[in-house]
């Protein structure tokens, strides 16, 4: 195993996907240390000197913005230097070329593929062949709604996985891929008017690295962090040149041993899981991990699965004085939010129920204007967030941004 420098992370934008890297990187006892969005403006990826900038999930536009010219032209310096940049989903399409007005990294040409000719809403274990230097080999990879790379012919990259074909948990929008029998998948397409066939899938390009100017990029849309992954977590290990063998265990938010005995965080969860269970007794919400949340084409179930584990996190995580201060002033009214937020969000699901039986939502927009109306006011518009989620999203996220981020004293892990 070889030594070097520790990690960096960008905390900015990531919510779950930030905290599903954290949980990962301190199983495989990585060395790493979370930064900010403002701190790679202000220079800290040459003062540190990471031999890795890890980019976690989320929207790769909102990552742009937080980061503004400045801090992606910091992220392209370091990188030309030498550095290296691990890219997961929308930390992958961050690094992308710039296109239709969303400034990106350019780390490389190629771009995302149009939303007409992709798969637009697929996640689950994907069989991929893996080619890393070695003899080719098959691995299950897990993928949570990316997007796909559209090549750049002028820029040929190594591909470092490719998909084959779904694996047993694959999901094609709502759809559990195992019971669609082939002569149906024509009449399923037809009512949702989407693409649902991950043949669509087959050979095309999952995992990709190369170079630029003296450094190199690995963007992958497979989740390589995913708990309980092990065929996905050695893939992870080797590119970050990892002890081999280490996995990351499974990430349970119905399991209950908080660090943090505050009781407005407790109810909080207790609210946000009984709004869960309220969903799943309308069919509209099930588990499909004991981390994430399945939910009906249409229903936003990806926020309350966010809030969920945040709160969640927060309760299991220590919390040093500044966190504590911080949540003292916010406590109260984030609490209030957060009930008023459920309780709404209950007539919600219940409305969005009735809809569905008639005529189907998507992730865009309900079936019914008035119920779109009640969804932007919860949730704010897709893609993106905003409403009253937003509000509580941005309060759970700088409390934990001040329970994880790095002490003084240097870049130890959280």
């Amino acid at each position: 195993m070889r030594t070097f420098p520790a990690l960096a992370v960008m905390w900015d934008e990531s919510h779950l996907w930030g905290l599903l890297l954290v949980h990962a990187l301190n199983a495989l006892r990585a060395p790493f240390v979370l930064l900010r969005a403002e701190d790679i403006r202000g220079g800290r990826l040459r003062d540190l000197g990471p031999s890795t900038l890890v980019m976690p999930g989320g929207w790769a536009r909102l990552k742009s913005m937080s980061l503004g010219e400045e801090g992606r032209r910091e992220i392209r310096a370091y990188v030309n230097r030498g550095g290296a940049y691990l890219g997961f989903c929308g930390g992958a399409g961050l690094a992308l070329g710039s296109e239709g007005g969303t400034p990106c990294l350019d780390l490389c040409s190629w771009s995302r593929k149009a939303a007409s000719r992709r798969l637009p809403n697929f996640s689950g274990h994907l069989r991929c062949t893996v080619c890393d230097g070695g003899p080719d080999y098959e691995a299950d990879l897990p993928v949570w709604w990316p997007s796909q790379f559209e090549p750049d012919r002028a820029q040929p990259l190594d591909v470092v996985a490719r998909y084959e074909g779904p694996g047993p948990d694959f999901w094609s929008a709502d759809l559990e891929w195992s019971g669609v029998a082939t002569d149906e998948v024509g009449q399923w397409e037809g009512l949702y008017g989407i693409n649902l066939n991950p043949e669509r899938l087959r050979g095309e390009p999952c995992v990709i690295r190369g170079r630029f100017g003296r450094g190199t990029f690995v963007l992958s849309y497979a989740h390589l962090e995913t708990p309980d992954s092990p065929q996905a977590n050695a893939l992870l290990c080797r590119l970050l040149g990892l002890e081999r063998g280490a996995t990351v265990p499974a990430w349970d938010l119905r399991l209950e041993a908080p660090l943090w005995a505050d009781q407005p965080l407790a109810d909080m969860q207790a609210a946000l899981s009984d709004l869960i269970a309220f969903g799943q007794g309308h069919f509209l919400l099930s588990w499909r991990a004991p981390w994430l949340l399945g939910w009906r084409r249409g229903v936003p179930g990806s926020p309350l699965n966010f809030l969920l584990a945040m709160v969640w996190q927060a309760r299991h995580t220590v919390a040093p004085p500044e966190a504590r201060v911080f949540w003292e002033a916010r406590r109260g009214p984030c609490l209030s939010l957060c009930r008023e937020f459920c309780l709404r969000a209950r007539k919600y699901l219940l409305e969005e129920r009735r809809i569905l039986a008639t005529a189907p939502s998507s992730p865009e927009a309900s079936a019914s204007p008035s119920l779109q109306r009640s969804k932007q006011e919860l949730f704010g518009k897709f893609p993106g967030y905003g409403g009253l989620y937003g509000e509580i999203l941005q309060t759970l996220d700088e409390l934990l941004w001040l329970q994880l981020r790095p002490r003084d004293g240097g870049p130890d892990r959280p």
